[in-house]
């Protein structure tokens, strides 16, 4: 089997985010059936750590869920006269299921990524990926460094989650306790991304140069995205 350039799976990685970035079914739909083959392949091997990762998310996939489904303007689930401004809307509801499932193959995808490189690799893959952000006075050092931040923290989100809840294993039900630990956590992340100091420098390894005919890969993941939003339209 022919190994793939980590700045190729990268790449890919990208990709496949950012075409999740605007969720539709479709996009949905192929999204998952890629990631379900990508994770046969290997005989299953990779599904427990996303699984562990997914359930560390759970709460921060809940409040997003209930953000939307109850502040989203809209015709509410049940007629019922009485409950209606208590009750969530169609329009939430949908456009909620959508991010969180966008969210949920984001989470996978990461562990797919992180599972199949190390980390020396995959942060020498994005530092050659932000290279050209010098151009515009961005060091590529500290892009790279974010970005490694961004996936470790990714597994800490469900210990900032029980920083915030009320008691030890007690689920918040009212939905201003689950808005104030949506609005925890995200603080929590932001304060901690500020921690990296600007004039940090990340010393890497020179990395050889990937095979042109694997920049292939993210081109057609690209159009086999584009092609299917297209069919499916």
């Amino acid at each position: 089997m022919v190994k793939l350039h980590p700045v190729i799976l990268v790449a890919s990685f990208l990709v496949f985010v950012a075409m999740l970035a605007f969720p539709v079914p479709s996009t949905l739909f192929v999204s998952s059936l890629l990631l379900i083959l990508l994770y046969l392949r290997d005989g299953g091997a990779h599904v427990r750590p996303g699984l562990v990762m997914l359930r560390r998310m759970r709460w921060f996939l809940l409040s997003i869920l209930v953000v939307f489904c109850w502040l989203t303007p809209g015709t509410p689930v049940m007629q019922w006269p009485a409950l209606s401004v208590w009750l969530p809307t169609n329009e939430g509801l949908s456009s909620g299921l959508l991010r969180v499932v966008a969210l949920v193959l984001v989470i996978t995808s990461v562990n797919l990524l992180l599972q199949s490189l190390s980390r020396q690799e995959l942060l020498t893959a994005i530092y050659f990926l932000a290279r050209p952000l010098r151009l515009v006075g961005v060091k590529a050092e500290l892009v790279a460094l974010r970005m490694m931040l961004v996936f470790d923290a990714m597994g800490e989100v469900q210990q900032m989650v029980t920083q915030y809840l009320p008691e030890k294993g007690h689920v918040p039900r009212h939905l201003d306790s689950i808005g104030l630990l949506a609005s925890g956590v995200w603080n929590s992340v932001i304060e901690r991304a500020g921690k990296v100091h600007q004039e940090t420098v990340v010393v890497l390894p020179m990395l050889e140069r990937a095979p042109l005919w694997q920049w292939c890969l993210p081109i057609l993941l690209w159009g086999f995205f584009y092609i299917s939003g297209l069919v499916w339209a």
